[in-house]
Formats: structure tokens, C-alpha cells, sequence
């Protein structure tokens, strides 16, 4: 007798029939799932219902704006963009320049720059290890391809 409250069996819950479905049991659990289906009807009828969904949601794709593209989309993409980083980069690599020239010919002690330095280069190479951190994960994340 199906469960009407979570739309799957008593001896079987829905979540272990989607991971079966998807291919993310291990052998012993699929085995055990097979010969649950075997002799259940509700349960094949679940199965069946489960493998449709997921067959609809696998073919559902999202709109992404409309297929007309202006000229200036292009233009904006190819040139915008690069030109944007570029005088970022400088810009940045500028300030940094003109900073270090000031900080290191102030006149402050020593122990006093080598004490702020390290607190400088602790928070750079602090967010320099989450950036890398986060840039790994996106590199083995399974959904980074999926569109929206």
C-alpha cells in the first residue's frame, strides 16, 4: 500500500528510489531495490512515475533572454569588457606602485613596517587561498554548466 503522505512505498522512500534511478546506489542497495520491484506493484508504478519526472526535467530548458542580439551586444562583449580590465589592472598596479614608494620612504621605524607588512601580506594570502579554494570547487562543481 503506497504512502499517500510522501508518495512512495512503507518499505521503500522516494529518495532511494530517485538515487536508484540516477544511477547512485551501491551494489548491495540496488540489488535489494530489484528485488523490492520485482513483486511490487506500487512500487513499479512509483518507479515509472519518478522516471518520467526526471525524463520531463532532463528536457526543460529555461529561456535566456530571446535570441535577437543587437550589434552592440558584440561589441560590448569583445571590446568593452577587455578594455574595462585593462585599465583595472593598471590602475591597480599603479596605486600598488605609488604605495609601496610612500610606505617604504616614510619615516617611520622599521619594526613598525615590518610589523603592518605582515599583517598585509597574512590578509592577502588569506584571501588569495579562499579565491583558489572557491576556483577549485567550481572546477569539479557538477552544475557550473547548467543554463538558466
Amino acid at each position: 500500500m503506497s504512502d499517500a503522505r510522501t508518495g512512495g512505498s512503507p518499505e521503500l522512500p522516494p529518495e532511494l528510489l530517485m538515487r536508484y534511478l540516477d544511477g547512485e546506489l551501491p551494489p548491495e542497495e540496488r540489488v535489494r531495490v530489484e528485488r523490492l520491484l520485482e513483486g511490487a506493484t506500487e512500487i513499479q508504478r512509483d518507479l515509472l512515475v519518478y522516471r518520467h519526472i526526471h525524463q520531463d526535467l532532463s528536457e526543460l530548458r529555461l529561456r535566456t533572454g530571446g535570441g535577437r542580439r543587437s550589434v552592440w551586444d558584440r561589441v560590448h562583449q569583445r571590446l568593452t569588457r577587455p578594455i574595462g580590465w585593462i585599465f583595472l589592472c593598471t590602475g591597480v598596479a599603479a596605486w600598488l606602485i605609488y604605495l609601496t614608494w610612500i610606505y617604504l620612504s616614510s619615516a617611520t621605524p622599521t619594526w613598525e613596517k615590518v610589523m603592518s607588512s605582515a599583517v598585509v601580506i597574512g590578509v592577502i594570502l588569506l584571501f588569495a587561498s579562499v579565491i583558489h579554494e572557491r576556483y577549485r570547487e567550481w572546477m569539479t562543481d557538477p552544475y557550473r554548466d547548467v543554463e538558466r
